[in-house]
């Protein structure tokens, strides 16, 4: 079987003579557009904090940056999640969300996996593919079901 990439001198893989290669930067992990907005200011800042908090953690894995910098980045996505669902959990009291206790529960579940994925990475482990895909998905579906339900039944009890 052929290799499009051939061994330069050193054992390092290098391209055809004649291919020209470039570095291609990943795709972030999460990219903000307003499908994402809830319509309440200071959630959509916060949410728009934690896509940018993920990211950073996935440039940082992907350019295999050192353990405590990769930690350091998760420690933030982990402090900057709790923060903001209480500051969503908060306002929704405050309006008295008849929501609250089952987006509590969904906060909840989100807090255990990040720090069962902190746990893991303290004890040696790698942050894959998998973990952050999970992250992804659980903020995308999080905030595009519970949170713009928040923001749509706000609006509709005149409580913006």
């Amino acid at each position: 079987m052929t290799s499009l990439a051939t061994m330069n001198q050193t054992g390092e893989s290098a391209a055809p003579l004649g291919v020209k290669t470039e570095v291609v930067a990943p795709m972030p992990l999460m990219v903000w557009s307003n499908k994402f907005s809830t319509g309440i200011g200071v959630l959509d800042k916060e949410h728009q904090a934690l896509f940018e908090a993920l990211n950073g953690v996935q440039a940082a894995v992907i350019a295999k940056e050192e353990r405590g910098t990769i930690g350091a980045l998760l420690h933030m996505v982990a402090e900057g999640t709790s923060a903001h669902f209480t500051s969503e959990e908060t306002m929704m009291a405050a309006s008295k969300y008849s929501g609250l206790a089952l987006h509590i529960l969904k906060h909840q579940h989100l807090l255990e996996q990040l720090n069962a994925f902190m746990a893991r990475f303290h004890r040696g482990y790698n942050l894959d593919d998998h973990s952050l895909v999970f992250l992804r998905d659980w903020f995308i579906v999080h905030i595009q079901n519970d949170d713009l339900n928040f923001g749509l039944w706000l609006n509709e009890h005149g409580k913006k």
